[in-house]
């Protein structure tokens, strides 16, 4: 499947692997009403479609995204919430970060599993020097990815963050030259798209309820997720797969 949505974004599902592209890279993609509902009527296909088993989120042109219209820190009531979306995901996402992660699109970035930078990657959270900060999340997350001191360089001080300071932070998993940047999320794509579905929405799930459980209620859910997997078609053809030296032939039952 290949196409554009209406707002400015494309999707294209191949493979097991959706690629959400925004689409405006003459406002370096910057999230207005109609580019949000495009995000958002994306993640609805991609949920829908049990082949997905991994999403990749990038910008077209230099910049990742630049953020919410100029002048604006927050949403409107009633406009809708692609990092939400992004979120909400059940099965995991790449984010391949170029140019500007800026405001919302680097909330919009902090809602995937995984962030891959170029090395012209700029990371900020712009705001508080006009008396507001970044809304949508994106505190919330920085500070459980990053901890509350390199959370507070970047709101308090209004920090840019580059791509290696950024992979330093453990914001990023990896840094390659701009040329290199969808082939790196495509490969990590590729991994991710020939494991079995119900693991890694499992897994997604387990990571991403971690540090919002107590330690034994963590330990409880990982546990249940594990047995729960046990029972499951793709289990079975994993340990034939192994046994026998072949790749195994996932199904999501």
């Amino acid at each position: 499947m290949r196409g554009a949505l209406p707002g400015g974004v494309g999707l294209c599902i191949a493979g097991g692997v959706a690629t959400l592209t925004l689409e405006r890279p003459t406002t370096r993609n910057r999230l207005d009403p109609d580019l949000l509902a495009g995000v958002v009527r994306a993640c609805e296909t991609i949920d829908d479609d049990p082949e997905v088993r991994v999403t990749v989120l990038l910008g077209q042109g230099p910049h990742f995204c630049a953020g919410l219209p100029r002048g604006m820190s927050g949403l409107p009531p009633g406009w809708p919430d692609a990092i939400a979306a992004v979120a909400g995901l059940a099965r995991p996402v790449i984010a391949a970060v170029a140019g500007d992660a800026t405001g919302w699109g680097l909330g919009l970035a902090l809602a995937a599993d995984l962030r891959v930078a170029a090395t012209t990657a700029i990371f900020q959270l712009p705001g508080l020097s006009r008396g507001t900060f970044g809304s949508g999340g994106t505190i919330a997350r920085l500070t459980r990815l990053i901890g509350p001191g390199r959370t507070a360089e970047l709101v308090l001080l209004e920090r840019a963050v580059d791509a290696r300071t950024a992979l330093a932070w453990g914001l990023v998993s990896s840094v390659v030259p701009v040329a290199r940047l969808r082939g790196e999320a495509a490969r990590l794509a590729g991994i991710l798209a020939r494991k079995a579905p119900r693991a890694l929405e499992l897994a997604k799930e387990t990571v991403t309820r971690a540090l919002d459980l107590p330690l034994d209620d963590g330990c409880r859910l990982e546990h249940d997720c594990y047995v729960l997997l046990q029972t499951t078609a793709d289990r079975r053809e994993g340990v034939a797969a192994f046994l026998a030296r072949r790749e195994p032939r996932f199904t999501g039952q």
